[in-house]
């Protein structure tokens, strides 16, 4: 099994367009991960909570989602419910998902064959990286830039 990731994501409100269902079958279509399990939390205007993993939905609903539902395991406990319950504001919804990253199992039996004991690993927190991608762009920005300013050079 290639590594694990769980993610928490939340929504103002209670609505959801597809939009992210359309990606993640996508990357599995690819062949890039594997949803392992993923549930809808909800918690109303007076704080009621309810959880549906995708087991839970329809056969039109189950259908619309494809090969994903499929490979679920379900393994999320109820603590893991309730963990993300606590962090939900009233009239608003998280989803929670774990997914195996298939395409890194060659590199991750590459690094146990060749004796490698991993250390450390994690995420870079989705600031960081909006800072690096603000970076990126301005880094972009100048070499395009640059580029024009050469082009306009020799003419």
């Amino acid at each position: 099994m290639g590594p694990l990731e769980y993610l928490v994501v939340g929504f103002e409100g209670n609505r959801f367009t597809g939009q992210i269902l359309r990606e993640l079958r996508a990357a599995r279509d690819k062949g890039i991960i594997r949803v392992v399990d993923l549930l809808v939390l909800t918690k109303d205007a007076s704080g009621n909570l309810a959880a549906m993993e995708l087991s839970d939905l329809s056969g039109e609903e189950a259908e619309q989602l494809g090969p994903i539902t499929g490979d679920l395991l379900q393994v999320f406990e109820p603590d893991d419910v309730e963990a993300a319950a606590s962090h939900i504001p009233t009239n608003s919804s998280a989803g929670l998902l774990l997914f195996e990253h298939t395409w890194a199992v060659g590199l991750k039996q590459a690094i146990l064959h060749a004796g490698g004991i991993p250390l450390a690993g994690g995420l870079v927190a989705p600031a960081v990286v909006q800072l690096l991608e603000a970076e990126l762009a301005g880094a972009a920005g100048q070499e395009a830039t640059r580029s024009e300013a050469k082009v306009k050079a020799a003419e």
